[in-house]
């Protein structure tokens, strides 16, 4: 009686919560349809938990909470923790003192005391269940923190059985008292600073990842089965750099780089501050475990389709406008200037990427060996002509062939390139790739010059990596059995000595029907029997078939290995019978529905090759891609034939950063019904989640059958104490599958709709003793007892986890009734979507419900079985929901309407925009050391050096300045930068210029790496607006016109300003610009500091100083430098003596006020004169207490011989701190 109890508990369970018809036939359906054993054991509490009440928003607070239940994840999820233990928060007083003045002038001493406080939080926070694979990001409230990029430490723990108790823990508490919490997958977190936050700890939520993959009936996963992997794009200059590349946008003036705007990271998009390929390989490692070799897709670009015309080289997506850093681009001698420039399309990108630097190319053949793969170079080219068509389409003349091999950037170099570069790091090396427009040409004497070519091209590759690397071609399987007429045109390459491996591109047909099911052993099957195997089409609309011999059927791989091979013309071809083992140098599927019918077509709008395989509706479709894929790993596991099989394709782009960043990467959109496998392989299946609650309640593997559970689930999560049947509900309602009891065990079955038996009204017995002559009872429910709405409640990974809704109506029913589904799944929008479409309809459809009684010959059905039944010559199609042996010889059937176009409802995914961002961390700080005149607003005995930074790279949040005055030894803090300034450089000269008025006729370009420039009237400029220093002149400035990005012409300047007109006609092209705002940060320097040499870092907020590199600096004391006296003049009186007088300028205070004489601004009054003979300096006078000096006649004679008709001389103003100010230099 276990389904009784069962239907009454699920009905008392969902239908009463949800007080809803609709829900509380769907709990009945669930609890009648599991029987056999004792609802207590199999569906009874349990230690895990699971959504109470259905409520989403559980997941996403923060909890410190003593015996709360530990969450349960499958796939990806986004959860909340509970912070385990933590140390009270972390109090750091900061007291900094600067001084200036003391100097040898004896001068007083000011000295400046800032005093702040920051606040720290060190705790353990349990996430979930573990062991977990991964935690892939970590949210403190709505932000993202970037975990490795940080000077917080973080510590993750996966909960394994073997996890050891947190160190740091263990110093608090005692060692030996602190629980490992195996099983309990947690991170500790020291000394996160909570400034941001309030100075509260914030509500920090995980994204983790825990695979649950399900084994075939042999034991095989899927994912642990694979051994061979492709590595793409084979584009993008530097997509395989293992060490992160920068994009600097700019122009060279002269033999400068002028820096435009910020630094752009090429190859790093992921938050664990590495780059791209080494978070891919690593989730590569971490999906399919078992992989041994790598095949990298490295690629150069042809120009025509015609063999004459075309030419291979490497390409760049630009020329020029931009510099990489620190490495330069350079493939085989090209240089970014020689290489082809890519195609640019419409929007002004590229339409393939740049063929890979080779220096990153070996860098990442250096990561594979030490990772432990071995490695296939696999060069090919792409057709960089309008819509991209395959390089299968090259073709030509006889001689065109031989030609496109040996010309000047011919096939020859692009794979002889390869060839040297790769020596000693690679296990094998392909030739080249689905080259059927070349190969299949044949001259007059039946022979063909593009195999011929690649024989020597086989001899020649060998001869340079040597015999221990494995050479092969990796030819089309349309191509390397044989040709038009049937010659096996390959032969003569297949039987060189120089070919260790026969490599074909394995996309061989294997299904040819609109997929109704997902049949592993049809698949199979295809592999030997149907299209290419049996018989093939003898016309393009592929109606008519014709056999076809074992000798030319190309998908018969096992006859031609193993047979001598008999050309047209009745010689016999070189190749001996199995003497070379096979490799499938490519094999994949597009994941889309109908995969298998064609697998070499992929999806691409711009591309001419771009198609759906036949009978496909276009659908994504991950289980057909897995079908493929499973089905090729178990034909040839173990095979004596076929060695090795490489999938197409891994990218070396990490998920799910791509393809969700769209905005990086054009191509990502393609992903999802491409032939990549990552994102895709390793998402955990239905039928290995259910098997979990099954074993967690104590079920025994063989007491129940999961296997035919095949969806694939992004991610599902348990968060409260519940029973494994209210999980399992929740389950079906997304997956729609029933369970039933046959055999003894529990088998767990998806709804597909296929009939398995159809029964005739005659075999049907009437049960009526009335005499009626009704043969069925039909019942049909009300409308108003159904739903006319379904909402369904989910988890959107694209939208960082937040609640998702989608809904299902019908437009013209009497119901008004609601129904709101909350499914603690992870699922995109289009298959919320399915599922709100498929309860919606499937709803209605089963408001016909049927009961009959069948001989005793029908007693093998089951719940779950689909029966068509024809009643007064009325076919109807329904699902077995019950069945009951009542009379000796009569099985009494229920069942509800079933029609399985109910389940085929697909909606298209719409385009959407992710919220995952490109992250590139805070970045270094360029930093400019600022030795400048004292502003106004400084004063009189004020030395400061001032700072202008800002970030090399988007998402910079200031800095802290460090010094060493022990050449590095150690570092103390001196100054912060909150805000970012605005540097740049000049790319033309400045001519010199009037220094008393504004001067209107002289402009200079700056480019800016940081910040932006405006305009200001006249009066502002006079009042200090727009004030900025280019190379040694401060200037200010009225116009900014932008002419470009960061890119202004200045003009209307007012020049020379704070004594710096010295400088007007000094200025170069590239020398540096800052704007001297409230941006700058300063501090006081002590004149013990004056002209020594100190290192200084400038580290980034989120950076450490060991990840910053030092600058050397030597401040000058120039605020403390007199300004240049002015208005020099000189008087002879009659014995010869001449007088010079001057004006002196002050540093600071020099503003003109009526009846007061401007500040003299330093200790003393005092100056030194220096007279000139030429350059040569022949007589100094010091001590000179008054803008007023004499040059006697006698010293005059003494210096020059005579007395002198006219004199130069230089004017100092002395400093008592620094000594001599700013010269005046004149002739008098």
């Amino acid at each position: 009686m276990a389904s009784i109890i069962l239907s009454a508990a699920g009905s008392a369970v969902v239908g009463g919560a949800a007080a809803n018809p609709f829900l509380a036939f769907l709990g009945s359906q669930v609890g009648s349809q599991i029987g056999g054993k004792v609802d207590d054991f199999v569906f009874g509490p349990l230690t895990i938990s699971s959504q109470k009440g259905g409520r989403l928003q559980d997941l996403s607070v923060q909890t410190s909470t003593y015996g709360r239940s530990i969450p349960v994840a499958y796939g990806n999820a986004r959860i909340a923790g509970n912070i385990l233990w933590s140390r009270p928060i972390k109090e750091v007083v900061t007291t900094s003192t600067s001084s200036a003045g003391g100097g040898k002038g004896g001068g007083g001493k000011i000295s400046s005391t800032q005093t702040s406080y920051a606040y720290y939080a060190t705790l353990a926070i349990a996430i979930c269940e573990g062991e977990v694979d991964e935690v892939l990001r970590v949210w403190a409230d709505a932000g993202v923190v970037d975990v490795a990029n940080s000077s917080v430490t973080y510590r993750v723990y996966k909960g394994d059985d073997l996890q050891l108790p947190d160190p740091l823990i263990e110093s608090f508490e005692g060692v030996g008292k602190v629980p490992a919490y195996r099983g309990i997958a947690y991170i500790m977190v020291e000394d996160f600073p909570l400034e941001a936050y309030g100075n509260r700890i914030p509500n920090f939520t995980f994204e983790i990842k825990k695979k649950a993959l399900l084994p075939d009936s042999s034991g095989n996963i899927l994912e642990n089965m694979i051994e061979s992997m492709v590595l793409i794009p084979g584009s993008g200059e530097y997509v395989y750099d293992t060490q992160i590349e920068y994009k600097i946008s700019g122009e060279v003036v002269g033999a400068n780089f002028i820096q435009n705007g910020k630094k752009e990271r090429i190859n790093q998009h992921n938050r664990e501050d590495k780059a791209n390929v080494l978070l891919a390989l690593d989730q590569l490692e971490q999906t399919c475990p078992n992989v041994e070799w790598i095949s990298l897709v490295v690629t150069w670009f042809g120009d025509d389709l015609n063999a004459r015309n075309c030419t291979i080289k490497p390409g760049v997506e630009y020329k020029v406008g931009a510099t990489t850093d620190p490495d330069i681009w350079g493939v085989g001698g090209f240089t970014r200037s020689t290489a082809r420039q890519i195609t640019i399309d419409v929007n002004g990108s590229p339409v393939y990427g740049g063929t890979p630097d080779d220096d990153s190319v070996l860098r990442l053949l250096t990561e594979l060996r030490a990772r432990g793969y071995k490695i296939l170079f696999y060069p090919m080219f792409f057709m960089d002509v309008a819509n991209k068509p395959w390089r299968g389409r090259v073709t030509g003349s006889v001689t065109e062939v031989s030609n496109f091999f040996t010309k000047t950037n011919g096939y020859n170099a692009f794979i002889t390139h390869y060839a040297n570069l790769v020596l000693g790091k690679v296990d094998g090396f392909v030739i080249g790739s689905e080259l059927i427009g070349l190969t299949k040409v044949k001259n007059g004497s039946n022979q063909f010059p593009a195999v011929d070519k690649l024989v020597t091209l086989a001899a020649t590759v060998k001869g340079i990596l040597g015999s221990g690397v494995k050479v092969t071609y990796a030819a089309d399987w349309s191509e390397y059995h044989h040709t038009d007429g049937g010659w096996y045109n390959l032969d003569p390459l297949w039987a060189s000595p120089n070919i260790d491996v026969i490599g074909i591109d394995a996309y061989f047909p294997l299904t040819d029907e609109t997929q109704t099911e997902y049949d592993l052993e049809k698949v199979i099957h295809g592999w030997t029997s149907g299209e290419g195997y049996d018989f093939y089409y003898t016309d393009d609309a592929r109606t008519t078939k014709a056999s076809l011999g074992a000798a030319y059927a190309w998908k018969n791989i096992a006859w031609w290995w193993s047979h001598s091979h008999v050309n047209p013309d009745s010689t016999t071809s070189a190749w001996v019978p199995e003497s070379k083992k096979i490799w499938f140098t490519e094999y994949g599927f597009p994941s889309v529905d109908g995969a298998t019918n064609q697998p070499n077509v992929f999806y691409d709008p711009n591309s001419s090759e771009s198609y759906f395989p036949r009978f496909s509706k276009g659908r994504i479709d991950f289980r057909a891609q897995r079908l493929g894929l499973l089905a090729t790993e178990k034909q040839w596991k173990d095979s004596a034939m076929i060695e090795r099989k490489f999938i197409w394709t891994w990218d070396a782009r990490p998920f799910p950063y791509w393809p969700d960043l769209t905005r990086v990467w054009a191509d990502g959109p393609l992903w999802k019904t491409g032939h990549w496998v990552q994102g895709k392989l390793g998402l955990s299946t239905l039928g290995a989640i259910v098997a979990d609650l099954c074993r967690r309640v104590g079920l025994g593997d063989m007491d129940f059958d999961t296997s035919r559970l095949l969806d694939l689930v992004e991610g599902f999560i348990i968060t409260n104490r519940t029973s494994a049947r209210k999980v399992i509900e929740d389950l079906q309602k997304a997956y729609f599958f029933d369970a039933v009891e046959s055999d003894g065990i529990i088998k767990f079955t998806g709804r597909s709709g296929t009939v398995v038996k159809e029964i005739s009204q005659d075999e049907i017995i009437s049960s009526d003793k009335s005499g009626s002559t009704e043969l069925v009872a039909i019942v049909r429910k009300q409308e108003l007892e159904l739903p006319s709405r379904v909402e369904i409640n989910y988890f959107n990974r694209l939208a960082d986890y937040q609640v998702g809704t989608q809904r299902s109506e019908r437009q013209v029913s009497s119901s008004k009734d609601s129904v709101e589904i909350n499914l603690p799944l992870v699922m995109p929008d289009q298959e919320a979507k399915t599922v709100a479409d498929i309860s919606l309809f499937n709803a209605w459809q089963e408001r016909t419900g049927y009961r009959f009684d069948l001989p005793y010959r029908y007693a093998l059905l089951e719940p779950t079985d689909v029966i068509r039944i024809i009643v007064n010559s009325a076919e109807h199609t329904l699902r077995i929901t019950d069945t009951h042996y009542g009379k000796p010889g009569i099985v009494r059937i229920s069942g509800v309407a079933e029609d399985a176009a109910v389940y085929d409802f697909y909606t298209a995914p719409a385009a959407v925009s992710p919220q995952i961002q490109a992250v590139t961390g805070s970045g270094l700080t360029h930093i400019a050391f600022l030795d400048l005149p004292a502003f106004p607003s400084d004063g009189e005995a004020e030395a400061k050096l001032r700072f202008a930074a800002g970030g090399e790279e988007m998402n910079w949040s200031g800095a802290v300045i460090y010094r060493s005055d022990d050449a590095g030894g150690s570092y103390a803090h001196i100054a912060g930068i909150e805000h970012e300034a605005v540097v740049g450089n000049a790319i033309d000269v400045l001519a010199g210029g009037t220094t008393t008025t504004f001067d209107k006729a002289n402009t200079v370009t700056i480019v800016l790496k940081s910040g932006e420039l405006s305009g200001a009237n006249e009066l502002g400029v006079l009042n200090g607006a727009n004030t900025a220093v280019l190379g040694e002149e401060v200037l200010q400035f009225q116009t900014a016109t932008l002419i470009a990005p960061n890119k202004y012409v200045l003009s209307n300047l007012l020049r020379g300003r704070l004594g710096t007109e010295y400088t007007v006609s000094s200025h170069v092209a590239g020398e540096r610009f800052v704007l001297l705002d409230a941006s700058l940060a300063a501090m006081l320097m002590p004149t013990g500091l004056f002209g020594l040499s100190r290192l200084y870092k400038p580290v980034s907020i989120g950076m450490t100083l060991g990840q910053t590199d030092s600058t050397n600096f030597t401040y000058q004391g120039k605020a403390l430098r007199p300004y240049a006296p002015v208005h020099l003049a000189a008087a002879r009186d009659g014995s010869g003596n001449i007088t010079i007088t001057w004006i002196r300028r002050s540093r600071v205070g020099g503003e003109w006020r009526d009846a007061v004489d401007i500040a003299l601004a330093e200790a003393t009054e005092a100056y030194e004169v220096e007279i000139l003979s030429g350059s040569t300096v022949v007589r100094t006078i010091s001590s000179i207490s008054s803008p007023l000096v004499t040059y006697s006649d006698s010293q005059q004679i003494a210096d020059f011989g005579s007395v002198q008709s006219s004199v130069s001389v230089r004017i100092y103003q002395m400093s008592s701190a620094i000594g001599r100010g700013i010269a005046a230099t004149a002739t008098l």
